[in-house]
């Protein structure tokens, strides 16, 4: 049964980023800014439209879901679904659904939606592996399932100055908590042995200047995880200098890349694992 909102939230051990911090409001508001233009791109590339039912899985502050409000409403369906659904209560006011649910334990749905998006949320699910079949069962026949997420890629190494020393700590954290930074890479092969027919995927590097709303994202993420990071022997100097840098409009940085992939299920069956 989908959780409520209302229902006591439940413990999140596999996120490394929880959504009750002071300023993760402004974060992932930040974060909707930088990325939802690729995915909504994306997502209309592959049909998503008026009338069409859609499920958010992992929605965090729920930009990527009001646009879908706005696009497939009236008409379809959008269920957006976090297991810390805080930043998703004005969705009902848009004709949205929202459920307090944890991808890991809780049941979704099975074989209603036209289109299930997920992203920067299965790297950080130690369980990802078990959910992503339960995603792909969610699917209608003909569905598309479209997944972003982040993966090294060989560019760690690479990222200079305290920025990158700092991004390294944290993308350690982040592993010591059940994520995988290098899962995604395979993300067309996981899809095909699901049985997803029509798999499409890309990768993208992200580059932005210093002072821009990347930057101060991920100056937030910092902020927010400086007890992590000092706990990994990232001295609290390394990390102001890392933040000062990305305020600096001078200055030009490269993210870890993003990996998007999608596939869809046959229109004969729903895929199975």
């Amino acid at each position: 049964m989908i959780g409520s909102p209302q229902s006591p939230a439940p413990q999140d051990p596999y996120y490394t980023l929880p959504n009750e911090w002071d300023s993760a409001a402004e974060r992932l508001a930040l974060l909707g800014a930088a990325y939802d233009p690729e995915s909504i791109t994306l997502a209309e590339s592959l049909g998503v439209t008026a009338g069409s039912r859609c499920l958010e899985a992992g929605a965090g502050g729920g930009s990527f879901a009001r646009w879908l409000c706005a696009t497939a409403l009236p008409g379809g369906r959008v269920l957006a679904v976090d297991a810390d659904p805080r930043h998703l209560t004005d969705l009902p006011d848009r004709g949205g659904e929202v459920a307090r649910l944890d991808l890991t334990t809780d049941d979704l749905p099975q074989h209603e939606f036209d289109f299930v998006h997920t992203r920067f949320v299965l790297l950080h699910i130690a369980q990802r592996d078990t959910v992503l079949p339960r995603l792909a069962r969610a699917l209608a026949p003909g569905g598309i399932l479209l997944l972003e997420e982040g993966d090294g890629l060989g560019v760690l190494n690479e990222m200079p100055g305290a920025f990158g020393e700092v991004w390294r700590a944290f993308a350690r954290s982040t592993e010591l908590a059940g994520a995988n930074q290098s899962w995604a890479r395979n993300l067309p092969a996981h899809l095909e042995a699901l049985g997803l027919i029509d798999i499409r995927a890309n990768v993208e590097i992200p580059v932005f200047r210093g002072g821009s709303q990347m930057a101060r994202m991920w100056s937030l993420t910092w902020a927010q995880v400086h007890e992590t990071l000092t706990a990994l022997r990232v001295s609290p100097q390394v990390i102001a200098t890392a933040r000062a840098e990305l305020a600096d409009e001078e200055r030009w940085f490269y993210a870890p890349p993003t990996v998007r992939a999608s596939g869809r299920a046959p229109r004969e069956s729903v895929a199975t694992p």
